[in-house]
């Protein structure tokens, strides 16, 4: 997003950017990690660095969603790299395949196994609002997923030392972004604001921190946000950080038999949600443990 010169934050902003800090400070002694630069430029190249390192993930995940129009919980087979490729695959519950969502390269696939349709067309924040409903891209999701969180455009502003972290803040235009910073330059949460509140607002927590030869990786995401209202949470069971993954992950031709409805055309009708809520089977049906 470009950068817009101003010179002075609205109050209000101010007061919402001061509360952030405070919030991250707590009432404990400011001491930092001390690997962490105070200088915000300084310590905004060290996130971007640590990120850097982690560009690709695979592996199972339980995700839950509440949000419009969305609701329930199921398990995921993910496969993410940098810069915007996806691979999602819905699992029912006896683990079948229910559907396969696939963004690369600005094109959007997610076919839908229960109804045998293939729903294609450009990887708009729309049509990946069937993962996230919220406007973000490809490559926003790609570095959640990757255990980061999408950085603003824009200056870096300030660099506040807390207990255990530093409080990063950037300004671009009518946009603000805190960020929590643990050590070895982890974001441990992000918190995205406009000046007068609006859509693109969302707070991203990351946690249960592991170590790896790449850094800390987070193994539980949480994405909130109030317009539109959504609640999201991701816990990986078992996760591969940089593995090599096959180029054909990111491809997605239509089955046999598969109806294929194409996304750009305006008549087209809306793809399914990932979330769709599947029954559990009866007490003592097959696929049951009673």
């Amino acid at each position: 997003m470009p950068t817009r010169a101003r010179t002075a934050l609205a109050p209000s902003r101010l007061a919402a950017l001061a509360l952030a800090t405070l919030a991250l400070a707590g009432c404990r002694p400011r001491v930092p990690p001390p690997d962490l630069s105070l200088d915000p430029a300084a310590l905004l190249a060290q996130v971007q660095a640590a990120q850097g390192r982690v560009r690709a993930v695979r592996g199972e995940a339980r995700v839950a969603v509440d949000a419009q129009g969305q609701s329930g919980t199921v398990s995921q087979f993910v496969a993410a790299e940098v810069p915007d490729r996806l691979h999602l695959e819905t699992l029912d519950f006896f683990g079948n395949v229910a559907a396969v969502l696939v963004a690369a390269d600005g094109r959007f696939s997610l076919y839908d196994a229960r109804s045998k349709v293939l729903y294609r067309g450009e990887a708009t924040p729309e049509n990946l609002a069937r993962l996230v409903p919220l406007p973000l891209t490809a490559g926003e999701l790609v570095r959640i997923l990757c255990g980061g969180a999408p950085l603003l455009d824009g200056r870096p502003a300030a660099a506040e030392p807390g207990a255990g972290h530093v409080a990063l803040t950037l300004e671009a235009g009518p946009w603000a972004q805190v960020l929590r910073i643990g050590r070895g330059a982890a974001v441990e949460r992000s918190w995205r604001s406009v000046e007068g509140g609006g859509p693109g607002e969302y707070d991203l927590a990351f946690g249960a921190f592991s170590p790896a030869s790449e850094g800390r990786f987070p193994s539980e995401v949480k994405l909130r946000s109030e317009r539109p209202r959504v609640r999201l949470e991701l816990r990986w069971r078992e996760v591969e950080v940089n593995p090599a993954l096959d180029p054909g992950l990111f491809r997605l031709d239509p089955p046999r038999g598969a109806r294929v409805v194409e996304l750009d055309e305006r008549s087209a009708p809306p793809p399914p949600d990932l979330f769709r809520a599947e029954p559990a089977p009866a007490p003592g049906s097959p696929g049951r443990a009673d």
